[in-house]
């Protein structure tokens, strides 16, 4: 291996070379003479630069024993240091402007945002400061968007459908170069419904010798303090996490929307999910049916209400496999028409009611899923 270095004006070399190793039996670093440095190759690409570092590898014996395509596992080795540099360094390789430039081969590597920062639907919660001493540990919590949400390539980036679970956890960053990620330090476990959840920790260099950090900078253990203040909003993220997949770019749970379904509370920790009574369609389906048939009709809903497949659904929404939803089709528009026209025709004798559910038509469900169409229904029925 072998690396050289130019700065201000000036380019200086070493290398480490096995069979030199083995021969004088030390590890000795052999400094290169200017007339060496020449004889490095792409040694004219360095000297037409104003400063930088290149880095040879020769003879890679090892690497590539007993591979039947030596090309090929090389070519393998390249695409594995590539999307190794790609992610560690990628704070450094950022931007408009890069503070750095790596190239293999001459091609340049392009930095991988393990937050997904660029894609629609993500959430990042407000940076919270840790002081450690007289230093200051920095913890920005990212709830990556979900999967059916993401594009083919921004699934890739996201490491894929098992990268996505897999790289969940702490990123751990030493003067902005990732030195760990992936992990929870058994804070919390890796679940299906907590993988959305990434977590940049920032550390300054003066904490190394609290981080157990190893000689290669490439793991990190976190010291007592920081794990007491990373227990403490490690289920505040998760609880985030899993709300992506529970009400997944549904704002029904917002005051301002009148959902379908309503979510309760319960003792011990209990939840329910009740049929929303109060719901416009509901009460209009009310009206149109005989006083003798309520009670059926609560019977009926009661029994929607308690035989929710909550394990099925979990385990569809934790899975990658995306639901069937009212998407945009053809009769969408008529459909929605058709049961604003009915919620409406409930309240014929009340015209001020009428108003106002026409009013809040885009706040109801499923209304709110659909709010280009709903307002132009709004419109049309004005």
């Amino acid at each position: 291996m072998t690396v050289l270095t130019k700065k201000n004006g000036a380019t200086h070399g070493a290398e480490w070379n096995l069979e030199a190793v083995e021969r004088a039996e030390d590890w000795a670093l052999h400094e290169l003479e200017p007339a060496d440095i020449d004889e490095v190759p792409h040694s004219k690409d360095l000297s037409a630069l104003a400063e930088g570092t290149l880095v040879v590898w020769r003879e890679l014996d090892r690497a590539l024993a007993g591979e039947s395509d030596p090309v090929r596992a090389l070519q393998d080795h390249i695409d594995e240091a590539r999307d190794h540099m790609s992610l560690v360094f990628h704070r450094f390789l950022e931007g408009k402007s890069p503070s750095l430039e790596i190239r293999i081969n001459g091609d340049t590597i392009r930095p991988v945002d393990p937050f997904l920062r660029s894609c629609k639907g993500g959430q990042t919660l407000p940076p919270e400061p840790l002081q450690i001493g007289d230093a200051t540990v920095t913890i920005e919590a990212h709830i990556l968007p979900h999967i059916s949400k993401l594009s083919a390539s921004e699934m890739a980036l996201a490491g894929g459908e098992e990268g996505l679970r897999r790289n969940q956890g702490f990123y751990v960053y030493r003067n902005r170069r990732l030195i760990t990620w992936g992990t929870w330090f058994r804070l919390a476990r890796q679940e299906e419904m907590t993988k959305l959840a990434r977590v940049q920790v920032d550390i300054p260099n003066s904490l190394d010798h609290l981080w157990s950090l190893d000689i290669k900078k490439a793991f990190a253990h976190p010291p007592e303090p920081v794990r007491k203040g990373l227990r403490q909003i490690v289920s505040r993220i998760a609880d985030r996490s899993k709300r992506v997949y529970t009400f997944r770019g549904h704002r029904g749970w917002a005051p301002e929307i009148v959902p379908a379904w309503k979510r309760f509370e319960g003792r011990e920790g209990k939840f329910r999910y009740e049929i929303n009574r109060d719901h416009q369609l509901l009460q209009a389906l009310r009206e149109e049916i005989p006083d003798s048939a309520g009670p059926t009709l609560e019977r009926f809903i009661q029994m929607l209400e308690t035989t929710f497949p909550f394990d099925s659904a979990y385990a569809d929404m934790a899975s990658d496999r995306k639901p069937e939803l009212d998407e945009a089709t053809d009769d969408l528009a008529d459909r929605l028409l058709d049961t604003a026209m009915r919620m409406l025709a409930s309240l014929d004798a009340q015209p001020a009611l009428r108003a106002r559910l026409l009013d809040q038509l885009e706040q109801i469900d499923p209304f709110c899923k659909h709010p280009a169409v709903a307002k132009k229904i709004k419109e049309q029925l004005q």
